[in-house]
């Protein structure tokens, strides 16, 4: 009943958590006996005044990443701004759409953070302290970038998946 646009859902160790930029908040709830039956908390203390605007997607490994459609990215740790600097990436992101974290869910465990950047048609990979690692794109009059809308990394297996347009 207190949601107003719930735009995104992550997990974490059980917990669950919502963004909901209208409602200018993230919401956790806590399962009790197998079920979210309890109110949830806030994740942000309202003190911060963190300005959830513009939020499009968020990620979980411990810390919370927060994507914007300006191509932001807020790193939250116990909901504590870190610095995420994105230093090195070439062209700044256009209408960025999901975000995905890779690694151990632990806050400074090995892995990437991988951004779909539907308005450049490519994927966009950073290290966890933000810095530009690489980006993937289609080769040149193929389609596989266009209308991205979801990305599961599995550097496992070396293994991508995208959702573009209605493609998997």
């Amino acid at each position: 009943d207190i949601w107003l646009k719930p735009q995104a859902i992550a997990s974490y160790f059980g917990n669950l958590y919502v963004l909901d930029p209208l409602l200018g908040r993230i919401l956790k709830y806590v399962p009790t006996d197998n079920a979210y039956t309890t109110p949830p908390s806030d994740y942000l203390d309202r003190q911060l005044d963190i300005d959830l605007t513009g939020a499009v997607d968020m990620a979980i490994d411990g810390n919370l990443y927060l994507l914007f459609a300006d191509g932001r990215i807020v790193k939250l740790l116990n909901g504590e701004p870190q610095p995420f600097n994105m230093a090195s990436l070439p062209t700044p992101m256009r209408s960025p759409t999901t975000i995905f974290v890779s690694g151990p869910q632990e806050p400074d465990g090995e892995g990437y953070v991988y951004v779909t950047d539907a308005g450049n048609e490519r994927i966009v990979q950073f290290d966890k302290n933000g810095n530009f690692v690489r980006q993937f794109q289609a080769n040149l009059g193929e389609s596989q970038m266009q209308k991205l809308r979801g990305l599961y990394v599995d550097e496992e297996r070396g293994r991508m998946f995208i959702l573009s347009g209605q493609s998997l």
